[in-house]
């Protein structure tokens, strides 16, 4: 697994007593040490390579054309506003199947956790800018998700037969993803406000889900699925 830099204060997803990861804030850094403290008080030492960033995201972006300075994408737009609010995004633009297993390939070997999937969808596919994919190729070129929050707005995917193959087959922590055609601007709009509430407002991705789908039930109706 690749090691990101971590800073004194970073936030972070740690494991506590070798169980599943909660939230939590860094220290104390020494020889590859972490002191962290948890967001319920508690305190512990383990090495840095066991934290995950929590507020670092993988977008993966293919649509009809590469956005530029004068065209706007809904991939680009959350890359900025991560940014903003002091995220890590690392943006890609692809065009391929091969493209997308390389960009999978590293947002599984990150130490982040946060993956999100900016393109057209079908019930059962996401349509490339030049290839078309199915779910069962897409759970191969994933491989093992285990501990990642997947954010898809592409068209459709929040419906049972992706969503749950996706889940099944990766073992993804969760997927989030809209049930009906969705709308560019609508698609940039919840899905800014999801991490927004995720990572400014220091909520888990299930209440962050929760309170998009309060605000705007029509827009998106997104689906929350987790392993």
């Amino acid at each position: 697994m690749t090691i990101d830099t971590l800073h004194i204060g970073d936030r972070v997803y740690a494991p506590w007593r070798k169980e599943r990861l909660f939230p939590a804030r860094v220290t104390f850094l020494s020889n590859g040490t972490a002191y962290v403290s948890y967001d319920d008080g508690e305190t512990d030492r383990l090495p840095s390579r066991k934290l995950q960033p929590s507020n670092k995201v993988f977008i993966i972006e293919s649509v009809s054309r590469r956005p530029t300075e004068k065209f706007w994408s809904e991939g680009r737009l959350l890359g900025e506003f991560l940014r903003m609010i002091g995220s890590r995004a690392l943006y890609s633009f692809i065009r391929t199947k091969l493209e997308l297993r390389h960009f999978l390939k590293q947002a599984r070997l990150s130490s982040g956790r946060h993956i999100h999937l900016s393109m057209h969808g079908l019930r059962r596919k996401l349509v490339l800018q030049l290839e078309e994919v199915d779910v069962d190729e897409i759970i191969e070129m994933a491989g093992d998700l285990t501990g990642k929050i997947v954010f898809s707005s592409s068209c459709l995917t929040g419906h049972d037969s992706f969503a749950k193959a996706f889940v099944k087959g990766t073992r993804a922590e969760a997927f989030i993803s809209p049930r009906r055609e969705i709308r560019w601007a609508d698609a940039a709009l919840v899905s800014q406000l999801f991490y927004k509430k995720l990572f400014c407002d220091g909520v888990s991705p299930y209440v962050a889900y929760r309170f998009v789908r309060k605000m705007y039930p029509q827009h998106a109706d997104l689906s929350f699925f987790c392993s």
